[in-house]
This record gives structure tokens, C-alpha cells and sequence, in this order.
């Protein structure tokens, strides 16, 4: 942000933990005020740590309408304003397609993509008034299928369209709509427990990447940064890889194995 600019204001939910988290600490360190959503206090004691007067920390289920307009609702009350919303919470799962309980499935949807769809829908008002910006963090699962991931899958590819479809509705308002989509990141709600309790896996997952490991929470932030800063202004409806080149590969042989 440059000298003298406005202080602008950023949503953040899941912003306990991981990329969030990340993304919270990075946007504190390029000036931003911030709301850190999420699901209960515990899970945002971390956000105490980027400083009181200029972060809210806002617990909310994200499912939920209510949940979505008490954040916004933080933001405009502490702040004045919203100029970004990082819509990153997130739910993964795994199994059978013909025995896997339809009440996980209807669990994930309504954070990964009901909730997403909610959290635009809230923050729209606030963001057309500052000519804002919102990112949603999808994943390269929504671009391809994964192994008994179809519950993920599914969401995540609902929320890249739905993210397409969004920046043209909200483009002539000034407010920009895009995606990230990262690959294996480490230190995660997702992998970490993958690290610990099948390392084979986490192994299996690593060597398919071109550049040889997982992520870092981190790399995502800055891709989420740059989409919100004004480096991005003519950048709205795309779906950014942050996999360490994984969607380059055909999928048919690992790099290396030639």
C-alpha cells in the first residue's frame, strides 16, 4: 500500500489456520486492517498475534447467512469500510462414490461452496462502495478429479464457476472476482494429518510435483495478495494455479521418470 493511501480493510475466514492464517499475516504486513472469521474462539487465538487495534477476530460459521453477515457487519462496524474478502474456508473429505453419507456431502458443499456463495453475496454492498476486490480459494481439485475426492471435487469445481460468474456480474460495479487454486500444500488442515498418518501418500502426493515438494501456506498468501492489490486492477474471473506446476502434466508419468 503506498504512503498516505487509505488504510483498506480485508475479510479473511478461515483464518485460524494455514493458508489463512497465512493470508492474514501477510495482509497485516502490507498494511491492511483486517476481520479473521472463524468457526470458534480457539481456533482464532493465533490471529491475537497480529495486533489488536487493527484486527477483529470474528467467530462465525460460514455455512451460515447470519455467520457471513456478522462479518461483514465486524468489518464496517470497527473499520468503515471493506475493500477485500478472502473467502478461504474450507472442508475436505474423502470416499466411495456409491457409499460415502450424502450428509458429508451436504456438510462440505455448505462451507466450500454455499458458503463461499454467501460470503460474496454479503460482502458485495460494502465491496461495490470501495470498488473492492474478493479471491476464493478453490483448488486444482476443481479443475480435475482425484480418487475417491468426488465430494471435494464437486465443490471446488462449483466454486470456480461460480467465481466466473460472479466477476461478470460484479465487474461494472468495479469489484473483481478471482480464484486461486493450489496444489499439495504443506502445513495444512488437510495435509498435515496426511504427513502424519500416511507418509507413503504425502510421499506419493510430492513426487508428482515438477518442483519436487509441497507448497508453503505462504506462496498462496502472496498469489491472494497480489489478486487484492491494485498490481491485479485489470485481473477478475481467473482461476490461478499455485501448484508447483502440477496442472502442466498430462498425470500420465511423474516428472523425472524418463
Amino acid at each position: 500500500m503506498s504512503a498516505g493511501a487509505e488504510r483498506r480493510v480485508a475479510l479473511v475466514t478461515g483464518a485460524g489456520s494455514g493458508i489463512g492464517l497465512a493470508t492474514a499475516r501477510r495482509l497485516r504486513g502490507d498494511g491492511w486492517a483486517l476481520v479473521a472469521v472463524d468457526l470458534d474462539d480457539e481456533r482464532l487465538g493465533a490471529v491475537h498475534e497480529l495486533g489488536a487495534g487493527d484486527v477483529v477476530a470474528c467467530a462465525a460459521d460460514v455455512s451460515t447467512e447470519a455467520g457471513n453477515t456478522r462479518a461483514v457487519a465486524a468489518a464496517l462496524e470497527r473499520f468503515g469500510r471493506l475493500d477485500g474478502a478472502v473467502l478461504n474456508a474450507g472442508l475436505g473429505t474423502a470416499g466411495p462414490l456409491e457409499t460415502q453419507p450424502m450428509d458429508e456431502f451436504d456438510r462440505v458443499l455448505g462451507v466450500n461452496l454455499r458458503g463461499v456463495v454467501l460470503g460474496v453475496r454479503a460482502a458485495a454492498p460494502a465491496l461495490r462502495a470501495s470498488r473492492g476486490s474478493v479471491v476464493i480459494t478453490a483448488s486444482i481439485s476443481g479443475q480435475y478429479g482425484d480418487p475417491r475426492m468426488w465430494v471435494y471435487n464437486a465443490s471446488k469445481g462449483g466454486v470456480l464457476n461460480f467465481a466466473r460468474s460472479a466477476a461478470i456480474d460484479l465487474g461494472t460495479d468495479g469489484v473483481r472476482v478471482n480464484a486461486v487454486c493450489p496444489g499439495p500444500i504443506a502445513h495444512t488442515g488437510m495435509t498435515q494429518p496426511l504427513e502424519q498418518l500416511a507418509p507413503d501418500l504425502y510421499e506419493e502426493m510430492r513426487s508428482h510435483v515438477p518442483l519436487a515438494r509441497f507448497g508453503e501456506p505462504d506462496e498462496v498468501a502472496a498469489a491472494i495478495a497480489w489478486l487484492l492489490s491494485d498490481d491485479a486492477s485489470f485481473v477478475t474471473g481467473i482461476a490461478l494455479p499455485v501448484d508447483g506446476g502440477i496442472t502442466a502434466s498430462t498425470g500420465m508419468m511423474r516428472p523425472g521418470s524418463t
